[in-house]
């Protein structure tokens, strides 16, 4: 098993029932999961802990590319090699992040800044101003809407200049946070605040909020240090280049 900081039975919940079936190797740092149920997007899925502890689970289409007598000695890498050689790649790593619950206590006691309100449909001419000046990477990659389950925006002189969005994962009780700042009113610590009031109002809901970001995207790794995230996992499935090949 793995250790964590993350104790909420919501997220250990979540991801060991997207990590189960018959076992095909449980190796000191690695274990294997078979499993027919998976969804197209998910047959190869990979969650590599902290501690070292690797877990991976696919369904019998990519098992067929490891030969029972050679799962006694697999490891992670290689399991990751051995699907390189049938040209099978997964998507690219996402690290996942949780409050740990020190600091869950702690966004509970913040107050509110008063330049951070919810967003409405009112607010539609002043989202639609901020996405024009936000880049297509940001947009992207935040994720950040104005349809979704909380929306909240930081103005600056009646300017929305910050705006955080989350929407449950997956219809379960995590709440997947974005985040986006434009660009020129970076440096002030809005992303921060952003994101504590978003999660101050999830965890008021009884929701776990979820902060994932891509390895290298170093700007939400720093910002995840800064709100004393805790790294859960990095997390990874297959390619959609790769699911053609299966």
């Amino acid at each position: 098993m793995y250790t964590s900081k993350i104790t909420s039975p919501i997220v250990q919940e979540y991801w060991k029932d997207q990590f189960q079936g018959e076992v095909l190797c449980n190796n000191p740092t690695f274990t294997l999961f078979l499993n027919e149920d998976l969804e197209e997007g998910s047959q190869i899925m990979t969650l590599e802990f902290p501690s070292g502890n690797t877990w991976a689970i696919i369904n019998s289409k990519v098992a067929r590319y490891f030969k029972k007598n050679n799962l006694i000695t697999l490891d992670f890498d290689k399991f990751i090699n051995t699907l390189k050689d049938k040209e099978i790649f997964l998507y690219g790593a996402d690290y996942i992040f949780y409050f740990p619950e020190e600091e869950k206590s702690n966004i509970l006691n913040l107050n509110s800044p008063e330049n951070i309100r919810p967003l409405t449909e009112d607010d539609t001419e002043h989202f639609s101003m901020f996405e024009s000046f936000s880049t297509e990477q940001d947009l992207d990659g935040a994720f950040v809407e104005l349809d979704h389950w909380k929306v909240y925006g930081i103005f600056e002189e009646h300017q929305l200049v910050a705006a955080t969005s989350m929407y449950p994962w997956q219809d379960t009780k995590l709440s997947d946070i974005g985040v986006i700042t434009l660009n020129r009113f970076r440096g002030k610590g809005y992303a921060k605040q952003a994101v504590q009031v978003i999660s101050k109002a999830a965890l008021e809901d009884g929701y776990e909020p979820q902060y994932r970001c891509q390895v290298d995207n170093t700007a939400s790794v720093a910002l995840a240090k800064k709100l004393h995230l805790s790294l859960f996992a990095k997390w990874d499935f297959i390619s959609p280049e790769s699911i053609e090949k299966l």
